[in-house]
């Protein structure tokens, strides 16, 4: 009854293939096998397992694929024509090969006859093996969702022969084959309803686990089979006659059977699923790698892509601060990617410690999502990402708040030197010249003159002084240029300091730090070194400002020491620079910076978004 709405139900949702008619023959046979003979009927129990062995055959796509195909399948159906045959034929002949009361030429065309049918029983027994080893050549050069429709066949096939295996072990150990009824009955069961859902919904959940499992058991039993045949051959009577002895014999065979399923679990699983194991091996290379410092672990979506053949997989991962989901690189995920309604179906959840880290994301042409073993191997290298990228992101928001906070200085410092320059200075130099136009207008008397000049003259040392305090806050010869200000540094000294500047336009920020070095690096050569030569050297590439300041003085200087070059050091690491000091004792000193030509852009933190369902994109909401 299952077999015939089965049947019905693949007529109605895949028409034209053949594994309907052959689900409605199934049932047919079993009606034939009940029917009641005296005899001519015994070998009909090969139609059970008939139409199933043609279905394994046509599977997926409802043609046998080669002639050797084809070949095998005739066979299939000739074995049980020819042995149903010779049974109805001894039958009606009068030669019984069951019958052991037959004596002279009768007795001799029995013991052909009954060879003949062990002949046809075993080869049909090695024709279904054929058939379900069948699946492994066209899983080998099948597409994905193929291969999952030949996984459920491989999990249901393997009853075929299983069936038949466990009615020659009841045969073994009680003489009847009981054994056979629970065979018949998963058989029946189980190959009907793979093959429904194989062609109707292959994705209906993970059947990698179970395909291994039942191939490996397959593989056991017949294993067993040998071993108990092997026992029987050894002792006809023993494993027959003696029910504690058979006990025991089967108990001690499912021991030794445990640590041999171990092994050839895996063997079978990278035949069945080798994508699978061999994405596992890729990360458990990987994390090596990582371990030992010769590769990155952003490196997990390349190694995936490679391993998983899947060149548009991609890995999310959740920051750790605020579960935003961005990529290995740090980076948002696109539009298109947290827009997709059908990630779920195509991603796996990537756990760790019971916390949801990030999600391996199949391609569009992906049926189903990576496997899960897959995504227990990925969250030790997942993590180590995740924490990288948390740490580059902390590293980078202090460099931008020490970049904001350089450029605010300077900006404070601009504003102050204009307030100085347009506001206290110019009415200093104004009032001095009232000054002077009062001592000269003839009114004052000689000792109001002498304290008049005495007054213009502190003003002009006031004017002196705010100018000179007003360069130290920036001098404003930055503004045509570092070499300009590079220039006007080398005047203080024009005997001892040489510049080479080739700078062009840079931005202030580029400009302002790498004058301001020079000037602590000049200073400390004149007051600290005794240097009596200093050359300044500036030079722009296409993407960095190349400043150095060499002395011959007596060397030993240490940023570790004092705030001058500890400062400048800061200033240069705050706009992304590289600072670097060589001061041997005795050696004079050469203080370098790389500088880039534009300070990088601080990027904030985007919000985190969610759509409608609360659902972050780039992940699914289960494992």
């Amino acid at each position: 009854m299952v077999n015939l709405i089965l049947a019905t139900l693949l007529a109605w949702k895949a028409p034209g293939r053949p594994q309907g008619p052959l689900l409605a023959a199934a049932a047919v046979a079993t009606i034939v096998t009940e029917l009641p003979d005296n005899g001519a009927l015994s070998g009909s129990w090969m139609l059970l397992y008939l139409p199933y062995a043609l279905i394994v055959l046509v599977m997926p796509d409802g043609w046998f694929g080669s002639a050797g195909w084809r070949r095998l399948a005739f066979a299939v159906v000739a074995v049980p024509a020819v042995f149903n045959l010779l049974i109805a034929t001894s039958w009606y002949v009068g030669v019984n090969p069951d019958d052991h009361t037959v004596t002279g030429a009768a007795r001799d065309v029995a013991g052909v006859l009954q060879v003949i049918g062990v002949v046809l029983v075993l080869g049909f027994f090695a024709l279904l093996i054929a058939a379900v080893s069948s699946l492994i050549p066209r899983y080998r050069r099948s597409d994905e969702r193929q291969r999952l429709q030949l996984r459920w066949m491989l999990l249901a096939g393997s009853s075929l022969p299983l069936t038949l295996l466990l009615c020659w072990i009841g045969y073994l150990l009680s003489g009847q084959p009981d054994l056979v009824v629970f065979g018949l009955l998963v058989m029946y069961v189980v190959i009907p309803a793979a093959v429904t859902v194989a062609l109707l919904r292959p994705t209906w959940f993970d059947i990698d686990r179970a395909t291994v499992a039942t191939a490996t058991t397959t593989a056991l039993t017949g294993l067993m089979l040998i071993l108990i045949a092997i026992a029987s051959a050894a002792g006809p009577h023993i494993l027959t006659d003696s029910p504690a002895v058979t006990i025991v014999a089967t108990a001690v065979l499912m021991l030794l059977m445990i640590p041999l399923y171990r092994l050839l679990g895996p063997a079978i699983g990278r035949v069945v699923y080798p994508e699978r194991e061999r994405a596992i091996r890729a990360l458990r290379l990987l994390r090596c790698q990582v371990d030992a410092g010769t590769a990155e672990p952003e490196l997990i979506e390349t190694v995936l892509r490679q391993a998983l053949r899947d060149p548009g997989l991609r890995v999310v991962l959740h920051r750790l601060s605020d579960a935003h989901p961005v990529t290995v690189q740090g980076d948002e995920v696109d539009h298109e990617l947290a827009i997709d309604a059908d990630l779920d179906r195509r991603a796996v959840v990537v756990r760790s410690r019971g916390e949801e880290i990030g999600a391996i994301i199949g391609s569009r042409q992906r049926v189903k999502p990576p496997a899960r073993a897959v995504a227990v191997a990925a969250a030790p290298v997942l993590e180590a990402v995740r924490l990288r990228t948390e740490l580059t992101q902390a590293l980078g928001e202090i460099a931008a708040s020490r970049q904001r906070i350089l450029i605010a200085g300077d900006e404070e410092r601009r504003r102050l030197e204009r307030d100085l320059h347009d506001g206290a200075q110019q009415r200093l130099v104004a009032l001095g010249m009232r000054l002077r136009v009062l001592q000269r207008s003839g009114i004052a008397d000689a000792d109001v003159e002498v304290a008049l000049d005495q007054t213009v003259a502190e003003l002009a040392t006031a004017v002196a002084e705010l100018r000179q305090l007003a360069h130290g806050v920036r001098p404003s010869a930055l503004d045509d240029g570092l070499e300009a200000a590079l220039a006007e540094l080398a005047r203080q000294a024009p005997q001892l300091v040489s510049v080479e500047a080739t700078a062009g336009e840079l931005p202030d920020a580029v400009c302002t730090t790498a004058y301001y070095v020079a000037a602590e690096a000049v200073a400390n050569a004149l007051k600290h070194a005794g240097a009596t030569t200093i050359r300044i050297f500036a030079n722009r590439t296409e993407n960095a400002l190349l400043v150095s300041v060499s002395d011959d003085g007596r060397g030993g200087a240490d940023p570790a020491i004092g705030v001058g070059l500890a400062g400048i050091r800061e200033r240069v690491l705050a706009i992304g620079g590289r600072f670097g000091i060589r001061s041997p004792i005795g050696g004079g000193t050469t203080i370098s910076i790389t500088l880039p030509s534009a300070p990088k852009p601080v990027r904030d933190r985007p919000a985190d978004t969610r759509d409608r369902s609360g659902r972050r994109p780039g992940v699914r909401a289960e494992a």
